[in-house]
């Protein structure tokens, strides 16, 4: 009878232990989960955010990580009260994609001050000044030499047609975002340092927001009022000139009577350059642009050494190499985009 009571406790105890091996175990495991936060300016409103918003999903999934993800819709002041709240949320790390390159940095020192502990990395477009104290570093595309990479492009194109001037328009992303002011700034030093500014003639500027109906609007009316002066206009992403395209298109223009072109790498961009509507496109891909960002975050949390830039490579999409692209292109972005 001893024996058996001392064997029902013993193996009471050694269930008990286990049990309490495995509670201790999950207790752990949850206590040592990163959580990170993301405030994005758009989501779903955004060809080029919403697929990575779903890279950065997967991103977190594999490294077993909790995401929070914000959408500001394209406003600054909704993006400072989301950054805000999300550095309240007991998180790991914070990523940043500002709608503002000059707005968001206030919010960022203002955290930094809260929580100086908290790893702040600014995601796909940099601030305005590109390095701030307050943040650990950047990790996306260099918008300004993507305009430099657009710039030389059509310094090439201007040479190779024989022009002693090229009359265009300029359409840039949305005022303040941090890429539309380095694709201009890219640009024109590009042009600057060539030596081409008087073989670069001007005729307007004008935002399109990204935006392809945008995009196509201004093309309609420029085409209006400059009839057979222009005949280049220069846009900083792939949705703009998709919609200068389609402008061009129902006016009844050959392809390459106006150049454009994108930035980007979507499918329908790249078709685009396959056709002779685009003279080019830059490829960006989301995805490896979420999973870069994702990257330098795990290397800041583990402690590690990183640059304060890290930037992702983006090559020039043009006719010489567009059969290679476009099934990369319907890989990230599928058939429809």
């Amino acid at each position: 009878m001893k024996k058996s009571l001392i064997w029902v406790i013993a193996v009471a105890f050694a269930v008990a232990m286990v049990l309490t091996g495995i509670s201790c175990k999950a207790a752990e495991e949850e206590a040592g989960a990163i959580k990170v936060g993301y405030s994005m300016p758009f989501i779903e409103d955004s060809p080029y955010c919403f697929p990575f918003s779903e890279a950065l999903k997967t991103a977190a999934a594999n490294r077993g990580w909790e995401i929070i993800l914000t959408d500001a819709k394209g406003d600054i002041t909704t993006q400072v009260n989301q950054v805000e709240d999300l550095a309240a949320q007991d998180i790991d790390g914070l990523l940043v994609m500002p709608t503002d390159a000059a707005g968001i940095v206030s919010v960022l020192e203002k955290v930094h001050d809260e929580y100086p502990d908290l790893p702040i990395l600014i995601s796909n477009t940099m601030t305005d000044p590109a390095e701030i104290d307050a943040v650990a570093g950047f990790a996306g595309p260099n918008s300004y030499l993507e305009g430099r990479q657009m710039g030389e492009e059509y310094i090439k194109y201007v040479d190779e047609m024989g022009f002693d001037v090229i009359n265009y328009c300029h359409m840039t992303g949305m005022a303040g975002y941090g890429a539309a002011i380095d694709r201009q700034n890219g640009f024109d030093d590009a042009v600057k340092e060539a030596g081409y500014e008087d073989r670069f003639n001007l005729l307007d500027l004008q935002p399109g927001d990204w935006s392809p109906d945008k995009g196509q609007v201004l093309t309609e009316n420029w085409l209006t009022q400059f009839r057979d002066e222009l005949q280049m206009i220069y846009a900083h992403n792939d949705g703009m000139g998709i919609g200068i395209a389609n402008a061009l298109q129902n006016a009844g223009l050959e392809p390459g009577k106006i150049v454009t072109n994108g930035c980007d790498g979507q499918t329908l961009a790249v078709q685009l350059v396959k056709d002779g509507w685009m003279l080019f496109t830059i490829f960006q891909s989301p995805m490896a642009d979420g999973d870069l960002s994702m990257e330098i975050m795990e290397k800041i949390l583990e402690g590690k050494t990183v640059e304060y830039f890290t930037y992702l490579i983006t090559p020039t999409v043009d006719a010489s190499n567009v059969d290679e692209y476009m099934p990369k292109a319907i890989e990230i972005w599928g058939e429809e985009y």
